[in-house]
């Protein structure tokens, strides 16, 4: 390579146009509507006296609806009834609405006028409603307490999740009433969350008396308590050879380890700890179980190993540790959400820290799907507020499942598609998840017996560990994104027994004073801290402080060639397994002569289009040889798991060919006729690795565009298009913020210099070219 350079900040076109919308129009109503009212009616009357008769008032006297509606109706259509308030929207069909007795002698009224002529006000709400009735005992209860049944002990801990309300005086006067009710009822409160997208309660109570919390009319769900276990082998390393890092500049950027705690003793932490808290009361920040210490020490030092060959640990940045975790590495009686946030605000107000480490995973809670939980919630609303990044690991595959696998013949890797779904909060949407790979195949024990057959690595080298999990996340979007380095098992076909040791990560050991200051662990734990290390990393060498720039880099250079999957896969799978790939960190930080990263940073409004021209020398139309164009965009959205879309905001990207920039605005402009562009498709969709449709699931978005013989006379040009649920418009700012990157690479053209001459062509570009009117 001839030439290290600085990414490219570039920027986009001056016109911006407002979205053309294509809205689909009601189905026609085709049932009988006498007899749709009639139904209609009874159904309204029996809820009514159900409630009067069966369930416990919660704050005010208004009535709880449970709703059955058409799929695809927007649930706030029923907010033009004075009266009637949108509480939640539990799937594509169930909508919940506090009424009030005038709300309803409304409703009914025009049920009965709808009845009779077939014709009233608003009458697509009556044809959208399929049915009435109460949230029942069933539709209160969660679904880990219906899977595993409630504890064995006569008195035991239960997370109860009151309605979401946005007001603020509703709110705490709901959790007021409930406290004095729950108190009455002889339960006993341990720990509350209360904000405008999260009320839940965390109680200790009875056998005798737990049923009363189904009948309470503000309960939304009941629930176990989130059981964060961390499952990892340790092998410790004698080494005393080693020098002693340097402290790193005042100015270098803080990343935050919430885990077990840290021991900051240790040789090679002491000189970068910047700060250390604890967050469980009674407890200090020392780290009692090495798991904290662990993480922290590859967070800080990437490749350990590689180090200890060069002599040379070198810390980039300050760590921060928030101990989060007890002396079992389990939650204490307060809720983690509580924890964690009160450590981000800290840390982010103290410190200006942007990169949070979380290697825990819920036990209990691997996601499949549907509504998201209140923990991945809380960090996607903290990452949207405060413009911070979580690297969240994915979560680990006990080692007695995988055995039992084994003994049933379904072998690595077909059994990762069984019931081996990341866990909570690894579905956090705005968050970078981060699943494993193996770096090595042999155990100690093959090793020593190097002749028998008997022991066999379970992964080959760079392919998913054994014990990873899979996505898809929330909404179907790729999760987890990224892979790195967390260790391998191997199988022992005599005893059908699993062996990890020298198979694992090495990192530090928080039982240093032994004279040991290495471990070895394994798990997705410790993947995770591999990412954040590159995330510390960048925020101290691009001059830039915005994480969505960071993430947008880290997925830009993510590759799945990069990774060994069996030919079986399939494409879709290889997305589940790994999602982006693997970082290819040869041009992560700086770019070079064939390989050029440009990147923007904007806002944009809601129902806009922004539209960027890639800056292309003619040089790169030359031959028919292989070229790559590789698009990312990052943003973060504000997330409620009160809404089917569970982001109330939503970006997307689209790659097109066009000959002029006016060309390019006509096809997306909201005065452009419809018929003149129906369904634009995106250019070189036989030659792009993942489609539209996937990679728009989520908030951070990349595609790979392999081109081989670009079209000389077209332009290429990138359109950004920013369109709000309509109950997510009070939740997103006026102008959200994006960052779109642009990795182009030209490796077969060795004398290409594209970074001179893309620079040359940005710095020469007349903007008021640009100008469409």
């Amino acid at each position: 390579m001839s030439g290290i350079y600085e990414h490219i900040h570039f920027k986009r076109e001056t016109v911006i146009r407002e979205r053309r919308r294509n809205p689909f129009p009601p189905p026609k109503f085709e049932g009988n509507k006498s007899e749709h009212a009639q139904t209609l009616t009874e159904q309204l009357h029996r809820a009514k006296q159900l409630a009067a008769t069966k369930e416990t008032p919660g704050y005010d006297n208004r009535i709880l609806l449970k709703l059955n509606i058409r799929e695809g109706f927007e649930p706030a259509s029923f907010e033009s009834i004075a009266g009637i308030q949108i509480v939640s929207q539990e799937n594509k069909e169930i909508v919940l609405l506090f009424t009030t007795e005038l709300a309803l002698t409304e409703f009914e009224k025009r049920l009965a006028t709808y009845g009779s002529t077939g014709d009233v006000t608003r009458k697509e709400l009556i044809e959208a409603t399929r049915a009435f009735d109460l949230w029942t005992e069933e539709d209160r209860l969660g679904k880990v307490l219906e899977r595993e049944g409630l504890p064995s002990a006569e008195t035991f801990i239960l997370d109860v999740e009151l309605w979401p309300l946005e007001n603020r005086q509703e709110r705490d006067s709901m959790l007021s009433a409930f406290r004095e009710w729950a108190t009455d009822t002889d339960f006993i409160i341990l720990d509350t969350i209360s904000n405008n997208y999260l009320t839940i309660a965390r109680l200790k109570c009875a056998k005798v008396n737990y049923k009363n919390l189904f009948h309470y009319r503000d309960v939304r769900t009941i629930d176990l308590p989130p059981r964060y276990t961390l499952e990892y082998s340790l092998l410790n390393t004698d080494i005393t050879d080693i020098p002693e890092p340097e402290t790193p500049p005042l100015d270098a950027p803080r990343v935050a380890i919430l885990d077990s705690g840290l021991n900051s003793g240790h040789p090679l932490v002491q000189a970068a700890v910047g700060d250390r808290r604890s967050y469980i009361n009674g407890l200090g920040p020392e780290d009692k179980t090495g798991h904290g210490t662990a993480v922290a020490g590859i967070a800080l030092y990437g490749d350990i190993q590689e180090a200890l060959a060069n002599k040379t640990f070198t810390p980039h940045f300050w760590i921060l540790s928030g101990r989060i975790l007890d002396d079992q590495n389990e939650y204490s009686e307060k809720f983690i959400e509580n924890q964690v946030e009160q450590a981000v605000r800290e840390f982010h107000s103290d410190y200006d820290c942007k990169i949070f480490n979380l290697s825990i995973g819920d036990a209990l809670r691997p996601y499949s799907g549907g509504k998201a939980g209140t923990f991945p919630m809380t960090l996607d609303n903290l990452s949207h507020e405060l413009g911070v990044l979580f690297i969240v690991s994915a979560g680990n595959i006990l080692k007695s499942e995988i055995i039992e696998n084994l003994k049933a013949n379904i072998d690595y890797p077909d059994y990762l598609f069984n019931n081996s779904s990341i866990l909570e909060p690894a579905n956090a949407m705005n968050a970078l998840t981060v699943g494993s790979i193996a770096r090595y195949d042999k155990s100690r024990t093959s090793a020593r017996y190097i002749n028998d057959p008997a022991y066999q690595p379970l992964a080959q080298i760079n392919s998913v560990s054994p014990f990873s999990r899979l996505g898809h996340g929330i909404s179907g979007c790729i999760k987890p994104e990224i892979v790195a380095y967390g260790g391998n098992l191997s199988h022992d076909a005599r005893t059908n027994s699993l062996s990890e040791h020298g198979l694992g990560e090495l990192t530090l050991n928080h039982s240093y004073t032994d004279g040991k200051l290495f471990s070895e662990k394994l798990g997705t734990s410790f993947s995770a801290p591999h990412l954040t290390h590159l995330a510390g990393r960048l925020l101290a060498n691009i001059g830039h402080d915005s994480v969505l720039l960071l993430r947008s880099l880290i997925v830009g250079h993510a590759k799945n060639e990069m990774l060994n999957f069996p030919k079986e896969i399939k494409d879709d799978d290889k997305l589940r397994m790994a999602g982006y790939g693997k970082i290819d960190e040869e041009h992560l930080y700086r770019s070079g002569e064939e390989v050029v990263v440009l990147y923007a940073v904007d806002k944009i409004e809601d129902d806009k289009n922004h539209f960027y021209e890639i800056p292309l020398p003619s040089e790169f139309f030359n031959g028919r040889r292989k070229r790559e164009v590789t698009i990312t965009l990052s943003y973060f959205a504000p997330a409620r798991n009160t809404r089917v879309n569970y982001r109330g905001m939503r970006m997307f990207y689209k790659f097109i060919k066009g000959t002029t920039l006016e060309q390019a605005v006509r096809m997306f402009d909201k005065e452009t006729p419809k018929d003149q562009y129906k369904n634009i498709p995106e250019f070189g969709t036989l030659n792009r690795n993942i489609n539209a449709e996937s990679r728009s699931n989520g908030t951070v978005q990349s595609s790979t565009w392999t081109i081989k013989q670009p079209d000389k006379k077209s332009k290429y040009f990138i359109v950004i298009t920013r369109n709000d649920h309509p109950w997510g418009k009070r939740f997103s700012r006026d102008k959200e913020e994006y960052v779109l990157t642009i990795i182009l690479r030209d490796r077969e053209q060795t004398e290409a210099n594209l970074y001179s001459k893309i620079a040359e062509m940005i710095k020469q570009r007349v903007r008021g070219r640009s100008t469409v009117k």
